[in-house]
């Protein structure tokens, strides 16, 4: 695939027709790269056979709405809208989480309070892993303090926003199988290729439209169809947390260009020292040594990530 726009069409409609499916959908998230599909997928099928499906859960930030409205207006689509609050607290309540935020903040409250999941750059930098750290702060504000967490905890946090990306694809899938859709995922290449997605979560789409476009190539795409500027110009989120939180807080704690070289590069020009010293330049804090690490524990993620259902003796 190539960012030519009609070629990128033509596939769309080549895979639906392929899968028997009389349309697509679209889950989105008022974001350049879930506005961007949902305007390629009308391009390529009419908007007619699109459907924008939006999510929105106690967490979503109050202006997220109005994104959607607009994306879902440009391109012509209808927008359907279901809530996944309940179905969230139902599986692990914010109680549940304060509770364990308590452990090491006893001041939090959810109702005024909300905390993210951020990457520390700094620890990154030191051991060459992607260490997960949790930061409170006012909802839908700035974060204030970084919490020291148990490993355990931290992990049944991240456990708990993980079925927030799965329980969106168990929304969306009801959606398209009732109308005889296919599931358009807006996971662009970048994310694909560095393991910056939820298994079985926004990896989960039945055709990924912008899977091989780097996010570059993405707002180049968004240009070209007209996703409403607006749109393009805001920050990249998670789309996850009550606490504003940028892509690069949760996961880019190393350029999105060298995650993917990292992952990318050949076993034997991954144990050169003088290819990862030239990797490094302008990288600040970071060795050879932690950039090797680096690379090791991205390259365990994708398998876990790419692996799926095995049966014995297939």
């Amino acid at each position: 695939m190539t960012t030519n726009l009609a070629a990128r069409c033509e596939w769309i409609v080549a895979e639906l027709a392929a899968m028997s499916k009389k349309g697509a959908l679209v889950q989105l998230s008022g974001g350049v790269d879930s506005s961007t599909v949902l305007h390629l997928a009308a391009r390529a099928l009419g908007p007619d056979r699109v459907k924008a499906l939006y999510l929105p859960d106690r967490s979503t930030g109050p202006e997220t709405k109005a994104y959607v409205v607009e994306a879902a207006e440009s391109a012509g689509v209808e927008l359907i809208e279901r809530s996944i609050a309940d179905t969230i607290d139902a599986q692990f309540g914010p109680d549940d989480v304060a509770n364990i935020i308590r452990k090491y903040a006893p001041e939090y409250d959810p109702a005024v309070h909300a905390y993210a999941v951020n990457a520390s750059p700094t620890m990154a930098r030191r051991i060459g892993a992607l260490v997960y750290q949790v930061v409170v702060g006012p909802r839908h504000g700035e974060a204030e303090k970084t919490l020291r967490m148990s490993a355990e905890d931290l992990r049944a946090i991240i456990a708990y926003q993980n079925r927030k990306q799965r329980t969106r694809m168990l929304f969306a899938y009801a959606e398209a199988e009732r109308l005889g859709y296919a599931v358009v995922g807006a996971s662009n290449g970048d994310e694909l290729r560095t393991g910056f997605v939820v298994k079985y979560g926004d990896d989960a789409a039945d055709i990924c439209a912008i899977g091989d476009c780097t996010k570059p190539q993405v707002y180049e795409l968004a240009r070209e169809l007209g996703v409403p500027a607006s749109i393009i110009a805001r920050t990249p989120t998670t789309d996850t947390y009550a606490l504003n939180q940028s892509q690069e807080d949760y996961y880019y704690a190393l350029p999105a260009e060298v995650l993917t070289e990292l992952v990318t590069m050949p076993d034997e020009q991954l144990a050169d020292d003088a290819a990862l010293e030239a990797l490094r330049a302008g990288l600040p804090g970071w060795t050879v040594a932690s950039l090797r690490q680096a690379a090791a524990g991205l390259r365990t993620s994708l398998r876990y990530l790419s692996t799926r259902s095995k049966v014995m003796g297939s």
